[in-house]
């Protein structure tokens, strides 16, 4: 079940679950976890971002960008945050990382404006 509030009370909630996950690698998920949650933020439309938590499994963060729905989950396995689109499932779309350049996840989030533009 998702729980929509403010857009900016929804990443802080997945943020912190984010970070209390990820106790042994937190300093090389901080960062990562700035960008994606200034980009869901910067990026989102207004009123789109809704956290699911899930009784077994990572708490979820969904938004719509462009018109396409988009879920990141956290992977405390690999350190990274999953992109997926539509479902939480299945090979994710982009992962974010402690190797992720800064541009590199402002260009992603800037291509997902973009595309709803065209």
């Amino acid at each position: 079940m998702s729980l929509l509030t403010s857009d900016g009370a929804t990443v802080r909630a997945f943020a912190d679950a984010v970070l209390r996950e990820a106790a042994e690698t937190l300093d090389e998920v901080v960062p990562v976890t700035l960008a994606v949650i200034g980009g869901v933020l910067a990026e989102a439309e207004p009123g789109s971002v809704a956290v699911q938590g899930a009784d077994h499994g990572p708490i979820l963060l969904w938004a719509t960008f462009a018109g396409r729905r988009m879920v990141f989950r956290y992977n405390v396995m690999t350190a990274m945050i999953e992109l997926r689109e539509d479902t939480p499932e299945g090979y994710p779309l982009r992962l974010f990382g402690h190797r992720s350049l800064a541009m590199d996840v402002v260009n992603f989030f800037g291509t997902l404006r973009r595309e709803g533009r065209l």
